[in-house]
C-alpha cells in the first residue's frame, strides 16, 4: 500500500520534524499556501516537515486489497499509517517528532498518542479539534441525529460498507457510525457530552497544542470554551498551549502565516 507525500527539509537539518496529518478526505498536496508557509518557516529553524497521505485520502482510494478513502476507511487503520510515516521521517535522519493534526487529523494523531505512546513523538498538535458528533448536531439536531444513527445501525448490520441515504453524504455505514455514534473510537473530543472521560487526551504525557480559528464554522460553542474543555482535560501532558487564531475559519484559509507563525513559536518555546 503507497502512501504518498511530501517532505520538504532545511539546508541544515536538526534532528525535529514535524508530520502533518490531512483532514477527512483530503490529500498530502491539499492546502498548497500553507505548506508553503509552514514548512519555509520551519526550515528556516532547522526543522524538518512531512505531509503524508492517510489510507483515508479523497473520497474513494484504493487500501491494499479494499476500498479505502474517507467514505471507507476503517478509523483504527490511521496507527498503521501514522507508525509508517513516523518510521519513514525516523529513516530520513530525524529523531523527535511533532505530529500536528488538522481537524479529523487531529483526531487521529489523538488517537495514535493513546494507543501507543510513540516515544519518538515528543509533542503533539491538535489543530481545528473539532468532534464530529457534535457539528452535526448543531447542523441537524440531536433527535435528527439519533434517528440518522439507528438507521445506519440497520444498515451496517446487513453491509457494513453499504452506503448511508444520500443527502447524508457520501458514506459507508460503518464510517457513518464512526463518524457520528456517540462512543466511537474516532469520538475522541467528547467535550459536548459533560462528564464523559476524555481517557484518550488524558493518556498523553508529552506537550500539547490546541488551535483553532475563532470563526471555526463547525464549532458549537465559543472557542474559549472549546480551548477550556482541552485544558481540563490534558491532565498527563508535560504543558497545554491553547491558541485562537483570529478571524480564522476551521481550514484556516487565508490565515496561513499566523498558523504557521504560532506553530513554529510553540515549538521553539517547548524547546522540543
Amino acid at each position: 500500500m503507497w502512501l504518498d507525500g511530501i517532505a520538504i527539509e532545511p539546508k541544515h537539518r536538526g534532528r525535529l520534524a514535524l508530520l502533518w496529518v490531512h483532514g477527512l478526505g483530503s490529500v498530502f498536496s491539499s492546502g498548497q499556501p500553507l505548506i508553503a508557509e509552514l514548512s519555509t518557516r520551519l526550515n528556516r529553524a532547522g526543522i524538518g516537515y512531512f505531509k503524508l497521505n492517510t489510507r483515508g485520502h479523497d473520497a474513494v482510494a484504493r487500501a491494499g486489497k479494499r476500498i479505502g478513502g474517507a467514505a471507507f476507511e476503517r478509523f483504527g487503520d490511521c496507527v498503521a499509517d501514522l507508525r509508517a510515516t513516523i518510521a519513514f521521517a525516523v529513516a530520513c535522519g530525524y529523531s523527535k517528532i511533532v505530529l500536528a493534526g488538522h481537524s479529523t487529523g487531529a483526531n487521529k494523531a489523538l488517537y495514535y498518542m493513546a494507543r501507543t505512546g510513540n516515544r519518538r513523538v515528543v509533542g503533539l498538535m491538535l489543530l481545528g479539534p473539532i468532534s464530529d458528533v457534535a457539528a452535526e448536531v448543531k447542523r441537524f439536531g440531536e433527535r435528527e441525529m439519533k434517528r440518522r444513527v439507528a438507521t445506519a445501525e440497520r444498515l451496517a448490520r446487513r453491509d457494513p460498507e453499504a452506503l448511508v441515504p444520500g443527502p447524508w453524504g457520501f458514506w459507508s455505514a460503518r464510517r457513518y457510525l464512526s463518524l457520528y455514534r456517540p462512543g466511537e473510537p474516532e469520538d475522541v473530543f467528547p467535550y459536548y457530552r459533560p462528564g464523559t472521560r476524555w481517557s484518550a487526551l488524558r493518556r498523553v504525557r508529552v506537550p500539547i497544542a490546541a488551535i483553532v480559528g475563532a470563526r471555526d464554522e463547525f464549532l458549537d460553542r465559543s472557542p474559549d470554551e472549546l480551548i477550556d474543555a482541552f485544558r481540563r482535560n490534558a491532565t498527563r501532558a508535560r504543558s497545554f498551549t491553547g491558541v485562537i487564531i483570529p478571524r480564522a475559519l476551521h481550514g484556516f484559509a487565508k490565515h496561513e502565516a499566523a498558523l504557521a507563525t504560532a506553530i513554529v513559536d510553540w515549538i521553539q518555546t517547548q524547546r522540543l
